[in-house]
């Protein structure tokens, strides 16, 4: 078994996070910063499944980063008129920051957004889309546009989950990420969120899970949750053990639960809410696969 801390160096870096009045974005941002700051009692995930088990502690290893996020605004979701010069209603000062976490703010404070962080000296921002009410396809280019023009990197994950340091439909240049995008990644290497990277160990046997780390998580926390649900489950049931997977996979993302949205999103043609559960199925199945048929080696992350 190896054994990595999965950190980058000494580096300490600073976050701040401006999110809007909308109760389902709060609901939403409230979910990213308890998985952050490691707040134990923000998942109630066991207490709500249809056993209602006790809490299974499947966090207790996660190391807080409550230390690390300088504030956290709500942005004003309304205007006075049309004429009401909407970079005033974002702060006039922000304490120094590396990151800012933008999660569902008024389209018109978005667009103001690049112009307002030029001389503030933040390195990246990440516009995490749930709802494809948030941002359009056009607001989101215009401002990337606008951020690059500033040169500060900018990424537009849809779903926040999808955010990776490689280049795939999720992570477009141009359309969901700036071309300098080093900030971006050291983002997700230190705060250990964006797409999910599990790490697995089979029973001798190759028939279930026997343990599991997760080594970097959907930044809801729901990885956590959903790996430790497979546990010991076995899913070589004759030629049906792919389904058996799925299924387990799906019950817990759905339990957790995930608060993307279900509505029609026509360049994702899917929901985010389905497209949440793609992505974490096809991590988990991945490494699966490498786990029982290459014998990949198991990595475990050291507690610090």
């Amino acid at each position: 078994m190896l054994k990595t801390k999965f950190m980058l160096g000494k580096k300490d870096y600073k976050l701040g996070i401006f999110y809007g009045k909308n109760p389902e974005t709060e609901e939403l941002a409230s979910k990213f910063i308890g998985h952050l700051i490691n707040d134990l009692k923000f998942c109630y995930a066991c207490q709500i499944s249809k056993n209602k088990i006790d809490c299974i502690q499947c966090r207790k290893h996660l190391k807080s980063h409550a230390s690390k996020i300088y504030f956290y605004i709500k942005v004003r979701g309304a205007f006075n008129s049309a004429e009401e010069d909407k970079i005033n209603l974002l702060p006039k000062e922000i304490p120094p920051i590396d990151f800012l976490l933008v999660i569902g703010i008024h389209k018109n404070l978005l667009v103001k957004l690049p112009e307002y962080l030029k001389d503030k000296g933040v390195k990246a921002v990440i516009v995490p889309i749930e709802n494809p009410k948030w941002v359009s396809p056009e607001l989101q280019v215009k401002v990337l546009f606008e951020f690059e023009r500033y040169n500060i990197q900018a990424a537009f994950p849809k779903p926040f989950c999808s955010l990776s340091k490689e280049e795939d439909q999720y992570n477009k240049v141009g359309f969901h990420i700036t071309k300098q995008r080093n900030y971006i990644d050291e983002f997700i290497d230190y705060f250990q969120i964006g797409v999910p990277i599990i790490s697995i160990l089979m029973s001798s046997d190759g028939r279930s899970i026997e343990d599991a780390c997760v080594l970097q998580s959907a930044p809801c926390g729901s990885t956590n949750y959903i790996i430790q649900k497979l546990k010991l489950k076995c899913f070589n049931k004759e030629n049906q053990d792919d389904f058996c997977l799925i299924e387990e996979i799906n019950k817990a993302h759905y339990s957790y639960p995930c608060k993307a949205s279900m509505y029609h999103d026509y360049i994702l043609e899917d929901s985010i809410f389905q497209k949440s559960g793609y992505i974490v199925r096809n991590s988990i199945r991945c490494e699966l696969y490498q786990a029982r048929y290459k014998r990949k080696s198991y990595v475990k992350l050291e507690e610090s």
